[in-house]
C-alpha cells in the first residue's frame, strides 16, 4: 500500500483518470450535441447535462469500486501479487472525480446566458477538444509513448462520438416533429 501512503496521485490512477476524464466529457458532449441538433432549450440541455453527469459520476464510480475490488480478490484468491497495491476506494474516489471533471467541460458554455446557442456549442467543442487532446498528451507522457499521437487518437475517437451525437438528434428532430 505504499504508493497510497501519501495520498498523490501516481501511474496507478492513470486508467481511472483517462477512462474517467474521456467518459465524462465525450458523453456529456454527445448528450448535448444530440440535443442541439434536436433544438432543445438551453435550460434543458443544462438540466440534462447535470443529471447525466451525476448518474455518470455515481455509476462510474460504482462500477470501478466493483471492478477493483473483484481484480484484487480474484489475485488474492490465486496467490498472484498484485504488481501495483491498489485500493478499490480509492481507484472509485478517482473515478468519480475524473468523471466529474470531464462532464463538466462540454456543459459551461450552456450556463453562460451571455453567449448565444450557436456561439455556446462551438466553445463547448473547442474546450472538449483541447481538454481530450491534453488527456491523450497526458497518457502518452505517463506511459511514455509520442504524446501527440495519443492526444490526436484520442480526439479521432471523441470526435467520431460527438458527430454521431448531434447526426442522432437532427434525426429525432425531424421523426418526432421537435422544435426549439
Amino acid at each position: 500500500m505504499a504508493p497510497f501512503a501519501k495520498q498523490r496521485l501516481g501511474p496507478e490512477s492513470i486508467r481511472e483518470i483517462v477512462f474517467g476524464v474521456e467518459d465524462g466529457m465525450v458523453q456529456n458532449m454527445t448528450l448535448i450535441a444530440g440535443m442541439v441538433g434536436a433544438t432543445l432549450s438551453d435550460g434543458v440541455i443544462v438540466l440534462a447535462g447535470v443529471v447525466n453527469a451525476v448518474a455518470g459520476v455515481l455509476s462510474m464510480s460504482m462500477g470501478t469500486f466493483l471492478s477493483s475490488q473483484a481484480e484484487r480478490d480474484a489475485l488474492l484468491a490465486s496467490g498472484v501479487a498484485a504488481p501495483v497495491a491498489r485500493s478499490p476506494l480509492r481507484d472509485a474516489g478517482v473515478m468519480a472525480a475524473a468523471y466529474g471533471v470531464g462532464a463538466v467541460v462540454p456543459l459551461l458554455p450552456f450556463t453562460m446566458p451571455f453567449i448565444g446557442r450557436s456561439a455556446a456549442m462551438v466553445v463547448a467543442v473547442i474546450l472538449t477538444a483541447v481538454g481530450l487532446f491534453a488527456l491523450g498528451m497526458l497518457k502518452g507522457a505517463v506511459s511514455r509513448l509520442g504524446r501527440v499521437r495519443t492526444g490526436l487518437q484520442l480526439l479521432a475517437l471523441a470526435s467520431a462520438a460527438g458527430v454521431a451525437g448531434y447526426l442522432i438528434g437532427t434525426v429525432a428532430r425531424a421523426v418526432f416533429g421537435l422544435s426549439a
